[in-house]
This record gives C-alpha cells, sequence and structure tokens, in this order.
C-alpha cells in the first residue's frame, strides 16, 4: 500500500506548502550538521539485525548541493536523525523492520521520508511520504519515490530528493548524510588567468581564443589560442557576444543619472559583435515593493536608453527581477517592449515565459533561451501569472526541441541562471543540465549568477561556459568578483564555428575595464 501527504500549515499569517513532481537534477559538496535537539543528537539508528537483507538509499539536493544518505531497517525507528539541509530543511528516513525470518536477515516492513521546514515557525513537517512492500523494480534513485519536490513559501527555496530501496548493507556508516565528493573541473585549463599561455610547440601568445578544437596547453594561464575549424563552410555566419550580470541600480544606476555610461570602456568592443546579450540582474520599475530578501535591486526607467544603446538582448530569468513583485516585474515588461529591448526567460505567462527569443540575423534564426534555477522559485510564471522560466529538464528538453521544429531555429542557445555563489568550478548539477541541453540540440550553452566565472568545456564540439561572472555589477570587493568575461562566438548554420573570452574588470562603482587588447574577428 502506498501512501503520501502534505501538512499544511499557516504561520504568521503564510502559508508553507509542499509540493510534489517529477524532477531530476544534480548538485555538489556542502556541509550537513544534525540539528541540536536531543534526539538529533542521539547515535544513528542502528539495524536491529547483524545482516540487514537491505537498505534505503536518498539523494538529497538543495541550493546546488548534494548528499547521500543510508538507513537501515530498525525496531528503533524513532531514532532515527533529522539531517538539516542547507540551514533551511531538515531530512528523516524511517525505516521500519519486520520481524526477523531465518535465513533472509532484515527486510523492510514501510519506509517514510520526512521533510521539515526551518524557515517556518515551529519548524513544522511540510511532506511526508510513506511506501510499504513490493518495492518498486529497480534499486536506483529515484526508483522509490521519484523525485520530490518541498516547496518553502518563506523565500521560495525548494529542497528536491530521491530513494530506492537496495539490497544488503550500504557500503558506509547508516543514518549520516554524506556530502557528494567536490567536482573536478572538466579537464580544460581555465580560459584566464593573467599568466601567458605557451601552446605546445610554439611561442607565447596573447591573450586570445578558446575554439570548439582547443588547443593542447603545457601551461595555465590565459585564453587558449583557437585552432582552426574543422567544420565546413555552411554560408552565413553570425558574431554573437554574450555578457555576464548587468545590475543597473546602485552604483551603476547613480553613474547613468549623473549622466556617465557603466558600458563605455567597453562599447566600442561590444558594437563590432552583430548580436549582444546580457543577463539583466534587476528589475526596471518605479513600482512595487521590496520583498524580503538579503538584496533587492530596482532600476529607474532612465536607464533604458543606456541599455539599449549597448545589448541587443536581455535574459530576464534570474533570481533578482522579482525583488519587488509581481507588479513590478510587469510594470518592466511594459518598459522592455516600448523601448525595443527583446528579452527572454520571463514573460505574462507560463507560456511566453518558456517562448524563445527568435533574433534573425545575416540569414541565420538564432533562438535564445533562458532559465532561472536559484530561488525564489515563487516567482516562476504560471499559466495565468508574471514571472521567469524555471529550468524543469523536461521542459527545458522540450523547449530546445520546439525551438528546432516549430521556430525552425539554426542556432540554439540557451542563457542559464544557475550554480553556486563565488565557487570557481562548476558543480555536477551544471554539468548534468548542459550536457542533457547539448543531447537535445542546443549548439551552446552560457551561464551567469556565481558571481565570479567559472570554467568552461567542449562537449560533442559544442562549447559550455558555466558563468561569465559579473559585467555591470558594484558592491564587491574581492578581485574575483569583480573579474567578468565578455563572450563572442561566430555561427552558422552548423553551429558554433570559434569562439573566445576577453575578461573585464569592474571597478568600485560597478564599471567594466577591458584587460587585454581584442583579437581581430575569424
Amino acid at each position: 500500500m502506498d501512501s503520501s501527504f502534505t501538512h499544511l500549515r499557516r504561520q504568521a499569517g503564510w502559508l508553507v506548502a509542499a509540493l510534489a513532481g517529477a524532477f531530476v537534477c544534480g548538485g555538489f559538496t556542502g556541509a550537513v550538521a544534525a540539528l541540536p535537539h536531543a534526539a538529533q543528537d542521539a547515535a544513528p539508528a542502528q539495524a536491529s539485525l547483524a545482516a540487514p537483507a537491505e537498505h534505503l538509499h536518498c539523494e538529497i539536493r538543495y541550493a546546488s548541493q548534494s548528499w547521500h544518505l543510508d538507513a537501515l531497517p530498525t525496531d528503533e525507528p524513532l531514532r532515527a536523525k533529522r539531517h538539516g539541509v542547507g540551514e533551511r530543511f531538515a531530512f528523516r528516513a524511517i525505516v521500519r523492520s519486520q520481524p526477523a525470518m531465518p535465513a533472509e536477515g532484515g527486510r523492510i516492513a514501510h519506509i517514510t521520508t520526512q521533510v521539515f521546514d526551518l524557515e517556518a515557525p515551529q519548524e513544522p513537517i511540510v511532506q511526508q511520504f510513506r511506501r510499504s512492500p513490493p518495492w518498486p523494480d529497480g534499486d536506483q534513485v529515484p526508483a522509490l519515490t521519484g523525485w520530490q519536490h518541498v516547496y518553502s513559501a518563506v523565500l521560495g527555496r525548494e529542497l528536491v530528493y530521491g530513494c530506492a530501496v537496495r539490497r544488503g548493507p550500504p557500503p558506509g556508516l547508516a543514518d549520516v548524510a554524506v556530502p557528494q565528493p567536490e567536482p573536478v573541473a572538466s579537464g580544460l585549463p581555465p580560459l584566464w588567468r593573467p599568466e601567458p599561455v605557451v601552446p605546445r610547440g610554439g611561442a607565447a601568445l596573447p591573450a586570445a581564443a578558446a575554439s570548439v578544437a582547443p588547443t593542447t596547453l603545457t601551461t595555465p594561464g590565459a585564453p587558449a589560442a583557437a585552432a582552426p575549424s574543422t567544420r565546413p563552410d555552411t554560408g552565413p555566419t553570425v558574431r554573437i557576444a554574450f555578457v555576464g550580470d548587468v545590475m543597473l541600480a546602485d552604483g551603476p544606476g547613480r553613474a547613468i543619472a549623473a549622466g556617465r555610461d557603466p558600458f563605455a570602456h567597453v562599447a566600442e568592443r561590444l558594437s563590432q559583435a552583430d548580436v549582444r546579450i546580457g543577463n539583466l540582474e534587476c528589475v526596471i520599475a518605479q513600482g512595487g515593493h521590496a520583498l524580503d530578501k538579503p538584496w533587492t535591486f530596482r532600476a529607474h526607467p532612465r536607464v533604458l536608453p543606456v541599455l539599449k544603446r549597448h545589448l541587443d538582448a536581455v535574459s530576464i530569468a534570474n533570481n533578482h527581477v522579482g525583488d519587488f513583485g509581481r507588479e513590478a516585474f510587469a510594470e518592466m515588461l511594459g518598459h522592455l517592449d516600448a523601448s525595443g529591448i527583446p528579452h527572454v526567460g520571463g514573460g505574462r505567462d507560463l507560456s511566453e515565459a518558456h517562448r524563445p527569443l527568435i533574433i534573425e540575423k545575416n540569414g541565420l534564426r538564432i533562438a535564445l533561451l533562458a532559465y532561472d534555477e536559484f530561488f525564489p522559485r515563487s516567482f516562476e510564471a504560471g499559466p495565468d501569472r508574471p514571472g521567469n522560466a524555471w529550468s524543469d529538464d523536461e521542459q527545458v528538453v522540450d523547449d530546445i526541441r520546439r525551438a528546432r521544429t516549430e521556430h525552425h531555429a539554426d542556432l540554439v542557445i540557451p542563457f542559464m541562471h544557475w550554480g553556486s555563489e563565488g565557487e570557481p568550478v562548476a558543480n555536477e548539477r551544471q554539468r548534468q543540465l548542459a550536457r542533457l541541453m547539448i543531447d537535445a540540440g542546443a549548439d551552446a550553452v552560457v551561464g551567469a549568477h556565481p558571481h565570479v566565472v567559472q570554467d568552461a568545456e567542449v562537449y560533442r564540439g559544442r562549447p559550455i561556459v558555466y558563468s561569465l561572472g559579473n559585467f555591470v555589477f558594484d558592491g564587491f570587493e574581492s578581485l574575483p568578483h569583480r573579474t567578468g568575461w565578455m563572450l563572442f562566438f561566430t555561427a552558422d548554420r552548423s553551429g558554433v564555428r570559434d569562439w573566445h573570452v576577453e575578461p573585464v574588470r569592474t571597478d568600485l562603482e560597478g564599471t567594466p575595464h577591458p584587460q587585454v587588447a581584442p583579437p581581430a574577428w575569424r
């Protein structure tokens, strides 16, 4: 018999709800600590039998972090620990043992998983899942539960978990949440460092380009020298520039109000691209009210002419476009449309938020898609409400395929808002999703959000640049947070022929300055 239920609690005038759905995601390392309650400080629940015949294995994912948990069948289920997850949720697996059977070892009578919302008063259970034998086929997560989504309405955060029943004892300790190992780099050197690059058998090169067939390097350093593309000539080409986070409130907003242009030092270089795209990390509006968040960004509509002068399209799929509520977001959509600034990754309803932005240039149709997967998910667009596009894997794959089949795009490029802030290497969730998108037909994948640049890789001949870092953004003092990339693609109907990055460094006002002499377009 199967059963699952969700507890709804009203606390201080708001509703804490649990949502469940099918979703596949990944993550990377994080610290987990048992909560400081007496029941949690007790020793882990021990199996009632010395040789358990089966155990429960769960994977718990939150904010690009991932943990693995194994639980044995026990006759003391209430001693199972609660495990803190990102200081926002707690997770507990309760595995009840069957009476011992001769020569069988310990088997499971039923399984209960619980999720607690640590942001809500009294830390209520917001989701509980219970299942009894027979178990579904398969011992890989999430065979037993499917991917369960549990939602906290306080700041729009979401925990995802899945479980499976496996034979025999677990390979490690029971009832201990184990962080997933640190992710490893993709095998490519970082695309930019201060030291020079020396290709094997060649002289030192200036900061130049990394291509779809990168040169092997003997030392790390500046962007790798671009090897000539091996793709056949397939007609017209287009030059596309991507930049990272553009936040036009605060320091950049004050500069614009004073008559200065935060893009002034990079304007000439960006103007050499046929299409220029950036992540708009603020809402442009005068209405609305600031949400209860650590940082909220609202720019005055006076910034729109500056934005239009330097960018041909913007992504609005990020965690700050909803900082002042749906009213301000809807106002921004009106401002962008009136100013002739195309946008992607958000809209007045779910359909518009997931619709690709089609840009026709030089005889090519470019489909841009954009997705957010950093809280608050509560600002996701709905069938009848405005908001941004959330990156559920199945929907992302469908959107990419429809861009080809329904919109007849020659090129499809998703622009992602993902990863962990301050991390210089992409995590496993980013890698899994990026490769899924390329397998679905994307020609390249570009990312932002961590506020630092991250590594890059080439998968199936197609580039993935995980984070471009900050571009126009103040409020940071450390050098990594003030270093960003301008990413340049040359593409045709066969895909990306050549690509490279050029570093910029922002001053304390949030204005970017080029750090290398730009190479010539190919």
